[in-house]
């Protein structure tokens, strides 16, 4: 009875602590992300992030916008990107496939998106969920902005790389968003 009680204690103490981690962005970018700015002229804003849930902590999934892989979640984290107006797919890496959803992104708007994490047959799945705009910006004040991780070779084969297809990295700060403009 002992050695089980052992070997249930190492299993629990190490799902506690075994919490993954992404890299994160400087300071001053993650601090004007969070002023939940209007995006520059002709784009749409994108916030996709996941909550500090304890459920799932240990895992990382991957995030896609039209299958342009943009970097991988972790608890308590947040991205922040631009699209151009119209219908995207967001994916996330689940268990077995991705899955998506589509949402019609409007110009000058930004959309939260929420990743969550459930169980799953061997490993946790994930989802994607759009979120109310005040309860977004209260979860997101207390994150963390990930840095993005923009690699072509994690794309899906269904990106295409054409205008109007995935997005780009979100302002660093109001002299970069005025660049941005179209």
């Amino acid at each position: 009875m002992r050695k089980y009680f052992i070997w249930a204690s190492l299993l629990l103490g190490s799902v506690l602590t075994g919490c993954a981690n992404v890299a994160v962005q400087d300071t001053a970018s993650e601090n004007y992300a969070k002023e939940f700015n209007a995006p520059p002229s002709g784009w749409a804003g994108l916030y996709l992030y996941r909550t500090c849930n304890i459920m799932g902590m240990s895992l990382k999934k991957n995030l896609y916008v039209d299958g342009q892989y943009i970097g991988e979640t972790s608890r308590c984290r947040f991205f922040y990107r631009l699209v151009e107006p119209g219908m995207h797919v967001l994916q996330t890496e689940s268990e077995f496939s991705e899955n998506d959803m589509s949402l019609n992104f409007l110009e000058g708007k930004n959309h939260y998106v929420k990743q969550y994490l459930r169980p799953g047959v061997f490993v946790g799945g994930a989802n994607l969920e759009v979120m109310d705009e005040d309860e977004a910006k209260k979860d997101i004040a207390d994150y963390s902005l990930a840095e993005n991780k923009d690699d072509p070779n994690k794309n899906l084969k269904l990106f295409t790389n054409q205008p109007g297809k995935g997005s780009i990295p979100g302002p660093q700060n109001a002299e970069a968003a005025q660049s941005l403009a179209k």
